[in-house]
């Protein structure tokens, strides 16, 4: 009952090793547990059989500030949002069609009204890292948000948020409005 959000993002180091960072938001006064201790990260091939389960370990986390400045709304005093940035190195050679890499927990936070059946939703955060036949090192890193969403917004208000994001290789980004994806359940939280 703790998940608010997350992402998953990697970058090309060189040589098959890439740079991998979890972040993790997480409802500080409605949820259940702390963050994973360790975070497990899943690693699949490109027919969705798992390869490896990496454990990456807990670092510290903050409290997120809350920067509402409309004056429609008053923060209540029981809003908090922690977040974490879990972060490791791994090498994953060569391997046509490459991999996907995926986190899964559960549960979303109470607050949450508009998924269905709630409140006992997992969330799933993944990426794909492409790999090309006769490569032979990584060349390519995926983008990442450039901000953080607004932790409240006033009903019946135009909402205004920059949701843009930056690739490093400079590739051309698409966004697209879709289904999130399920995780974990209360019964197997973590969905290894």
């Amino acid at each position: 009952t703790h998940i608010v959000g997350g992402e998953l993002v990697y970058k090309c180091l060189g040589n098959f090793t890439y740079e991998i960072k979890l972040k993790v938001y997480r409802d500080c006064y409605n949820g259940d547990p702390l963050f994973d201790d360790p975070a497990r990260l899943n690693v699949f091939d490109i027919n969705g059989t798992r390869l490896d389960s990496i454990k990456l370990s807990r670092p510290p986390w903050d409290t997120l500030p809350i920067n509402i400045v409309d004056p429609c709304i008053v923060v209540p005093p029981n809003v908090c949002v922690e977040g974490i940035e879990y972060i490791d190195t791994i090498n994953l050679p060569y391997r046509d069609g490459g991999y996907f890499l995926s986190y899964s927990r559960c549960c979303r936070n109470y607050s949450i009204s508009n998924i269905e059946p709630e409140p006992k939703q997992g969330a799933t955060y993944s990426c794909y890292i492409p790999m090309r036949n006769n490569q032979t090192e990584c060349d390519n890193s995926n983008p990442y948000f450039n901000n953080f969403p607004p932790i409240g917004i006033c009903a019946n208000k135009p909402l205004i948020f920059d949701h843009s994001a930056t690739d490093p290789d400079g590739d051309s980004l698409v966004y697209e409005v879709c289904i999130p994806y399920n995780g974990g359940t209360e019964f197997d939280p973590l969905d290894v």
